[in-house]
């Protein structure tokens, strides 16, 4: 009895020294890309046609009522924001266009704004320090980086504080008590 366990114990490690070896053979085979992962079917992407998105632009000091208040084209050190009122019309999907605000020749602030409809109000602000005083360029892009809109505005320096004049002392009238 010793002997048959010996025997079907011997015959068992030669088939899983078998197996393994047969295993390993078929794992060192280069195997189709296939048989590997499942084909990924490739999604044609629709581009969408190009809107024609037409704008309208308010460089203002505020925005009440979502329209825009304080128009003008240059402002004191002291506006604290600056503020571009956008009447976008056109579009056919949901988009977004770009504001991006530049001092002289550096880029201060880039904001993507939503356009979810064919007419959409929007608008983007700008904190303005006293100390950025100069000129100012606001560029309006489309989604896909197309120029729309520029529009050009001045932080005018601070005024000089007025120095006092010299007055002239008038006399105390001299009384007399009697």
């Amino acid at each position: 009895m010793f002997k048959s366990i010996l025997i079907l114990t011997t015959a068992l490690i030669l088939l899983l020294a078998l197996g393994s070896f047969a295993q390993s053979e078929d794992t060192t085979k280069p195997t189709p890309k296939e048989e590997v992962a499942p084909a990924v079917e490739k999604k044609a992407v629709e581009v969408a046609p190009p809107m024609d998105l037409t704008i309208e632009t308010q460089l203002c000091a505020g925005i009440e009522e979502r329209m825009p208040v304080g128009a003008a084209e240059s402002f004191t050190p002291d506006v604290e924001n600056v503020y571009l009122w956008c009447k976008v019309t056109g579009a056919t999907d949901s988009t977004s266009i770009k504001v991006a605000w530049s001092h002289g020749d550096m880029e201060m602030a880039t904001v993507e704004l939503p356009v979810k409809s064919a007419f959409w109000r929007t608008w983007s602000s700008k904190r303005i320090l006293p100390e950025w005083t100069g000129d100012w360029t606001v560029r309006v892009l489309d989604a896909a980086g197309n120029g729309l809109k520029e529009l050009t505005f001045t932080i005018a320096p601070a005024s000089e504080p007025e120095t006092p004049t010299e007055t002239e002392t008038v006399p105390e009238e001299e009384t007399t008590t009697e």
